[in-house]
């Protein structure tokens, strides 16, 4: 064996530690304890059947892994085992329309058609993308081909039996399914430089199906005329061809298309072209499906779309959240699917977001069941509580529809595959919901109070972050501050009264660490300046590239963010980020900071447990290169030390801009932001802060709760990125053998260690979802009220403007929301947004969008 380095021993021995302190979970910590045999009877639930109502109190037997009873006080048979959902919510499995779990392989690119190629000879049902599907109350899921080509593999149905044989996962009796796509991505490979293939533009992509279908014809004819002459032994049957095969199949009605789509011009075509060849078709995620909702009703074309998601290429900038409630008012079938390999997915809540618009929980909770069952074909046997479906049943701790919801236990053909053992020992203190309130949002009633220096808030419920809430009581803001708080709060001359009667008044949110005003649209490389060449970058700044106007930035303002801090990325040191408001004309009107904080991306190691297992060699060879880096590091710091301390003797020293702009920092008047996900790395930060006597901040800290102790001791603060926003819809705990639900109990571990922590999105379109993704960790025992500190008055003391922001206080900055509810609540909506003591406008190209085509669709 090999003498192992002292760092590598080091990493080891810190990482050894961490497994026998911290909560682990490996794979019989994955698998239930609790086995039915199929046969369960699951008593005094919440019973949400989505076809036939509710029933409280509700009992649900299942017998031979099908429904076999339900009601009220029915009786276990014998041998039969009881699951108590007392206090819980029993719904249908939750079924997802589109995603890529449980396959090794995605795409066959390499022709335009493809459609020989099938999912089921990769399907693999060990990875552990299906065990956090049932972690999400998933039981079926289609597993697709990509959307590398026009027509794309053949796609398979599945149960998300995870870890069993996958004859057992293929859903049988569920329809073929093949995979087309439209758009940037099969026309993408036309453009390369090297070996271009057709198609290349979307003209293209049309004529790809138009020879397609015509060859299959043509292959349909043969084969039919061959059979009507077959006796003749002169003549010879045509080659057997797989791949028009695979689509005569469709125009025979054997296989379901299921089309990858985004833009309303090119949906329609495929819509016309599943009428003119006679196929049946579904719209995947068909995200400009609401601007041809009327089309899509008529011709009875169900689409699978998103919660949100949105601006992370060119095709979907007109992408809105209120998609899915315009196609439903209109007749649509809608289902909101994942499109995802791994990872925990709040998808209930994704489908819950359209409750702000109108959509009733009722029609929210079909998007996730019924309506993407029968997308599929399979909505006979799932997508509802009924007698004769499938056991596919999954538990809630609190309404599916909160965003405090969490799934307990998930059954596939009335055997448990998921049951929740609570690593963390949260769920006494756990945020749940009994209920939700679907939310009529009227963008014609998004007015501006009144122009004036001076407003008051009056009769609303108040709550400063700083102090108790204030029930019935007033703010009052002048020239541009919160000059009183309380029923003592009295409107001077001309002040614009707004009343607050039923509202709710608190500060405005921070997005600690984000892409807002630098980042507009994903895959444009023109729109984009968070990142630039180089690695060690300290005289950069962000300030001057933040761009007021940026499309994303009202976006974010919609859900309560009034502040940001938008930070550089690229090299090891990229350069300084700058917080500022959301608000302004200029950057120097929305300033706050231009130079807030240096941004170190701290070189990283192997990370995670299994990496404790490589052999040495490998782990030597990673850890070389990270020394390097890391040293590298140290002498910049060094150079910059040596650098100031020259000038300040009066020595006659060349400029450095890179030198010059790390001073204050090293002196520590301003805060290093080390951006590190790993306990090592944390550890290295925390290592290098000390020496140079930094003022250090961690920021993203997927892995902070390991290292909570060392945090608190060095008096150092994170800044978490809040789960759902490094991927939107896919939330994977930072290491394989980490609890699946450690992504959303670390805020709650910071918190009992003592560390100070706030949020950050460090996403420029997903920002616009910073409270729902920090509120979702209160059901996983984060307080309510520290996840409302940690997005106002916490942000703003680690950023160093506590006292100017953060809280509902005499003299602070008025950055105020005013609510009809819970802000953290995925139903609730902004009814005022103040920045900088100004009213400002809750308007967005979303809300522009929704009002011009919910007209149309009501009117058709």
């Amino acid at each position: 064996m090999k003498r192992l380095t002292l760092f590598t021993f080091s990493f080891l021995a810190a990482n050894l530690a961490c497994a026998q302190s911290n909560p682990v979970e490996v794979a019989a910590d994955r698998h239930p304890t609790f086995h039915t045999g199929g046969d369960v009877l699951i008593k005094n639930g919440r019973l949400l059947t989505v076809t036939n109502g509710a029933i409280d109190g509700g009992d649900l037997l299942i017998l031979k892994g099908k429904i076999a009873k339900m009601g009220k006080g029915l009786t276990a048979p014998a041998g039969v085992k009881v699951v108590d959902a007392a206090g819980k919510f029993v719904t249908p499995g939750i079924v997802d329309a589109h995603s890529h779990r449980g396959t090794d392989d995605v795409n066959e690119g390499a022709d335009s058609i493809t459609a020989e190629v099938r999912i089921r000879d990769v399907l693999n049902t060990k990875g552990l993308g299906l065990y956090y599907a049932l972690a999400s109350g998933m039981t079926t899921s289609m597993v697709l081909h990509g959307s590398a080509n026009p027509i794309g593999g053949q796609s398979t149905v599945i149960k998300n039996k995870w870890e069993r044989p996958v004859s057992e996962a293929i859903f049988e009796g569920a329809p073929h399914m093949v995979k087309f796509a439209l758009g940037e991505n099969p026309k993408r490979p036309g453009g390369q430089d090297q070996s271009p293939r057709f198609p290349a533009s979307r003209m293209g992509v049309e004529a790809v199906y138009r020879r397609a279908f015509n060859d299959a014809r043509d292959y349909i004819h043969a084969w039919d005329e061959y059979e009507k002459r077959k006796d003749d032994r002169k003549i010879a049957p045509p080659r057997r061809d797989l791949r028009l095969e695979s689509l005569a199949d469709i125009l025979r009605g054997r296989t379901w298309v299921q089309c990858h789509s985004y833009r309303q011009d090119e949906m329609l075509m495929m819509v016309r072209l599943s009428q003119e060849f006679h196929f049946h078709l579904c719209m995947q995620h068909a995200l400009e499906a609401y601007k041809i909702a009327p089309e899509l009703a008529k011709a009875h074309i169900p689409v699978s779309m998103f919660g949100d998601g949105f601006a992370y290429k060119l095709e979907v900038v007109d992408s809105i959240p209120m998609a899915t409630a315009i196609c439903d008012k209109a007749g649509v079938i809608v289902s909101v699917n994942t499109d995802t390999f791994s990872g925990t997915v709040p998808i209930t809540q994704d489908a819950a977001k359209a409750m702000r618009y109108g959509m009733s929980a009722d029609h929210a909770l079909r998007m996730v069941t019924i309506n993407p069952a029968f997308e599929l074909g399979v909505d006979s046997r799932v997508g509802s509580l009924e007698v004769g479906k499938d056991g596919d049943v999954a538990i809630w701790q609190g309404h599916p529809l909160s965003n405090y919801t969490k799934c307990t236990m998930t059954f596939i053909d009335g055997e448990v595959f998921f049951e929740r053992r609570d690593a963390f020992k949260m769920d006494a203190r756990s945020m749940a919901q009994s209920s939700v309130e679907s939310k009529l949002f009227d963008p014609n009633k998004l007015t501006l109070p009144g122009k004036s220096n001076s407003y008051l808030i009056v009769g609303a419920t108040v709550h400063p972050v700083s102090g108790p809430d204030l029930p019935k009581s007033n703010v009052l803001i002048r020239d541009g501050r919160i000059e009183a708080v309380g029923n003592q709060a009295k409107a001077p001359a001309g002040t614009v009264t707004i009343d607050g009667k039923g509202l709710h008044v608190y500060p405005g949110f921070i997005d600690a660490g984000s892409k807002l005003g630098i980042d507009e649209i994903g895959e444009v490389p023109s729109s984009q300046d968070s990142t630039e060449n180089g690695e060690y970058k300290a005289d950069l700044r962000v300030f001057n590239s933040v761009n007021p106007d940026n499309q994303n930035i009202p976006k974010a303002r919609f859900n309560g963010v009034t502040s940001m801090l938008t930070m550089p990325s690229g090299g090891v040191v990229s350069g300084q980020s700058a917080l500022m408001n959301t608000a302004g004309f200029t950057t120097e009107e929305m300033s706050l900071q231009s130079m807030a904080a240096l941004d170190i991306t701290m070189p990283a190691g192997p990370s995670g447990m299994l990496k404790m297992f490589l052999p040495a060699e490998q782990i030597a060879q990673m850890e070389s290169g990270l020394a390097d880096r890391v040293r590298v590091l140290q002498e910049f710091f060094e150079a910059g030390k040596r650098y100031g301390e020259a000038k300040g003797s009066g020595e006659e020293v060349r400029t450095d801009t890179k030198l010059e702009a790390l001073q204050p920092y090293l002196k520590g008047d301003r805060p290093m932001v080390f951006h590190a996900d790993e306990a090592a790395t944390i550890r290295q930060s925390v290592e290098m802060a000390k020496k140079f006597g930094l003022k250090a901040i961690i920021a993203g800290g997927a892995e902070a709760w390991q290292v909570a102790k060392l945090l608190k001791d060095n008096n150092i603060a994170v800044i978490y990125q809040s789960p759902g926003d490094a991927c939107p819809d896919e939330i994977s705990p930072p290491g394989e053998f980490d609890p699946y639900d450690a992504p959303y109990a670390a805020p709650a571990l910071l918190h009992d260690a003592g560390v100070k922590f706030c949020f950050m999105t460090n996403a420029f379109d997903m920002a616009m979802n910073l409270p729902f993704n920090a509120g979702r960790t209160c059901a996983f025992g984060l307080s309510h009220e520290d996840a409302i500190r940690a997005l106002t008055l916490d942000a703003a003391t680690i950023l160093g403007v506590g006292d100017k922001l953060g809280s509902l206080e005499k003299g602070k900055i008025a950055n105020v929301i005013v609510t009809d509810g819970d802000p953290l609540e995925l139903t609730s909506q902004l009814r005022y947004l103040f920045i900088a003591g100004k009213p400002v406008s809750l308007e967005t190209h979303y809300t522009a969008l929704y009002r011009k085509y919910l007209g149309r669709a009501l009117e058709q």
